[in-house]
């Protein structure tokens, strides 16, 4: 098994991982820079067997590109939440 290969983790966390101003600088929707340390951190939590949830505030209508960003600049995940939820703490 390589390291750019998911492995099971029986001590698997789940990390929900905010969008904007996260995995990118800034939170313009015209010009997402990626934020590369954020990134290389994901991708090792990925790595490692933990469950990434890409997180948004953005409206479901964004899917799309939010799917886009992430995959184009090798983020990997197991799915992405849209729109503000309910917590108990942010």
């Amino acid at each position: 098994m390589s390291d750019n290969e998911y492995k099971d983790n029986s001590n698997r966390k789940v990390y929900n991982i905010d969008f904007d101003g996260t995995l990118t600088n800034g939170s313009s929707y015209s010009k997402l820079v990626p934020n590369r340390t954020m990134i290389s951190k994901v991708r090792e939590l990925y790595f490692l067997g933990h469950i990434i949830i890409i997180w948004s505030a953005r409206l479901w209508e964004d899917a799309r590109d939010v799917v886009a960003f992430c995959i184009g600049h090798g983020i990997p995940f197991h799915g992405i939440m849209l729109g503000k939820g309910g917590t108990d703490l942010y």
